[in-house]
């Protein structure tokens, strides 16, 4: 593959990558419409009544009941008057997992919004695409699903995370064919590196606009869920994982990152202050997809993985070292503020603090559980918010990347 196809399709040699400041280019110019040739008279016979084509449903938008009753239902709707429109009712309240908050309905296409077909939705083609991805990689994925029923300690962790796609040699930003959002195919990412970071300016601002939010969000009569956050201080140390703590760990979860030619580690994370040992996580990657977005500052990651709480003691483990690092220089600091929300979602602002220098990240982790529940009530047929937890997850990364993104 030229992977300067890739990165600078263009000619002449681009300008070099702006990693803080993306350029947002002057609308497309409008295509003028063909004029369509006057189909000739026909002879043959009208065909036969057909169904309906629509979009085609993923299996998690599907149904049980809609498969079988279909056909039955189009033949009733054939034979019997039009009903009668329904009066518009008031949304009613609901409980999303959180604090109890007025529901607010999504919004129906009306006048020119509305296709040919009269839909009163169209679906978001990459948020579905999202779907998929966690669809098969989580709810649909039975060693998985298996080994997290097999022991409290394992558990699914969706996370997104706000950086850059960039060139695994040059380092610049992946540039191409794309003018906006798109999820970049797995052949491309292969020749590519994903950074996630940010400069202490953009983390800055990142946190008045969060704290800014949940003071909003705890206005008197505000019409959303408030929005909470703690502020923890915390180290990481990184132990390796030998033959005898990995026998330690359940069967099911053993076989599943058997599976991966990487090395494991233990991370034992500890209160900064006291020096407790607060977790001890073995971190297993399960899969990646990757979402270019030229018009703002950041590209997203969103990664499936399980955490396995590492049964054993710490001290019959042995510190991870690198080369020309010391065990000391493998300590991260972090400085983190969690900002949660209906019990779905968590973004994470930290600063982390090595021997080398400090980093800045940014992260969105989206409930597992409230998924995996969604993903079972679509199974057995019964309403569910599986679309729309994964919806507001990317409208999440979305705001907060056009918010940190500078105007041109």
């Amino acid at each position: 593959m030229d992977l300067k196809s890739i990165i600078n399709p263009e000619p002449n040699p681009p300008p070099p990558p702006r990693l803080h400041q993306a350029p947002v280019p002057s609308p497309s110019p409008a295509t003028s419409a063909a004029k369509l040739p006057t189909p000739p008279l026909s002879t043959h016979k009208p065909l036969p009544h057909k169904r309906k084509r629509h979009d085609p449903k993923p299996i998690w938008a599907v149904r049980e009941h809609e498969v079988a009753n279909d056909e039955h239902r189009e033949r009733r709707q054939q034979s019997r008057p039009p009903p009668p429109t329904p009066r518009p009712q008031p949304p009613p309240n609901i409980q999303m997992n959180g604090p109890r908050v007025p529901s607010v309905a999504s919004r129906e296409l009306q006048g020119y919004e509305r296709p040919i077909s009269n839909d009163i939705r169209v679906y978001d083609e990459i948020s579905r695409k999202v779907c998929d991805f966690i669809w098969m990689t989580v709810v649909d994925n039975a060693p998985l699903r298996h080994a997290v029923a097999e022991s409290s300690g394992t558990v699914v962790e969706i996370e997104a995370k706000w950086g850059q796609i960039q060139d695994r040699h040059g380092g610049g930003r992946l540039q191409g064919m794309h003018e906006t959002e798109c999820i970049v195919r797995k052949h491309v990412l292969d020749q590519m590196k994903f950074e996630s970071t940010m400069s202490l300016e953009q983390h800055k601002k990142m946190n008045q606009y969060l704290n800014k939010e949940v003071t909003n969000s705890k206005q008197p009569g505000a019409m959303r869920a408030e929005v909470n956050y703690k502020h923890l201080r915390e180290s990481d140390m990184f132990y390796e994982l030998d033959p005898a703590g990995f026998d330690r760990l359940p069967p099911l979860t053993k076989a599943i990152i058997a599976q991966s030619p990487s090395r494991h580690r233990v991370r034992v994370t500890r209160d900064q202050k006291s020096g407790v040992v607060l977790r001890k996580i073995i971190k297993h990657r399960i899969a990646n997809l990757e979402i270019s977005s030229p018009q703002t500052e950041w590209d997203y990651r969103i990664s499936i993985n399980i955490e396995i709480q590492y049964p054993g003691p710490v001290e019959e483990l042995t510190p991870a070292t690198e080369p020309g690092r010391s065990v000391d220089s493998m300590e991260r600091k972090k400085d983190r503020v969690s900002y949660s929300w209906l019990g779905a979602y968590q973004v994470d602002l930290t600063q982390v603090v090595q021997s080398h220098g400090k980093n800045h990240e940014l992260e969105l982790e989206l409930d597992s559980g409230m998924i995996i529940e969604a993903g079972e009530r679509i199974k057995r047929g019964e309403e569910n918010d599986f679309e729309s937890l994964v919806a507001g997850m990317m409208n999440n990364l979305r705001v907060l990347s056009r918010e940190i993104t500078a105007p041109v």
